[in-house]
């Protein structure tokens, strides 16, 4: 059972993941514990196309939209943590995510000297998704990819850190957590003197 936001005031989309194809991963959220579908209906996708900077305008939306960019969410999903926990990635998934990397991408369109807009609709965001998920994950970079070290927190991200140590997915939120608790555990205990 998931608790759904959204479409109704429209959701701001945090994208630390390092990564367009991780932060559409991470538009289910807390999937261990409490999942909160961050993609309820068209205006939500809409908005995330628009955020995440995939489209200008991301154009005509649905229901059907919808729940093929959620059924490429989890493929992407499994695939990126498959590694992590030493499992192989599911066949269906490698191939539900290559035949949509297939299609047909969002392109820029240049209006002048330094503007440049990307013009797509909803099934050129899906394949320009899908496009970078096979870069990612076909290529030396799918051993940078860390999931969040929060134990509630099941977003994956990209370590681009130099020594691959980045533990969290967000410094502010996630790591600003677990500092935060670890001040107040330090706290709580009595001085030795």
């Amino acid at each position: 059972m998931y608790a759904c936001v959204g479409d109704t005031d429209g959701v701001e989309f945090t994208f630390v993941s390092g990564h367009p194809a991780l932060d559409l991963a991470a538009t289910l959220t807390w999937r261990s514990s409490y999942p909160i579908e961050l993609l309820v209906g068209p205006r939500d996708l809409s908005q995330w196309i628009e955020q995440a900077g995939l489209a200008d305008v991301a154009g005509r939306v649905d229901d059907a939209d919808v729940e093929r960019m959620r059924k490429l969410r989890e493929a992407v999903y499994r695939t990126a943590s498959a590694d992590l926990s030493d499992q192989q990635p599911r066949a269906g998934d490698l191939r539900l995510i290559s035949r949509t990397a297939a299609g047909k991408q969002v392109t820029p369109v240049l209006e002048e000297l330094g503007r440049a807009v990307w013009r797509g609709d909803v099934d050129q965001v899906r394949a320009t998704v899908a496009h970078q998920a096979c870069v990612l994950l076909g290529g030396s970079d799918y051993r940078r990819i860390r999931a969040c070290v929060d134990t509630e927190c099941t977003r994956l991200f990209i370590d681009h850190s130099r020594s691959g140590s980045r533990r969290w997915c967000d410094k502010q939120t996630c790591g600003g957590r677990a500092n935060a608790a670890a001040y107040r555990r330090r706290r709580s205990q009595p001085s030795p003197r």
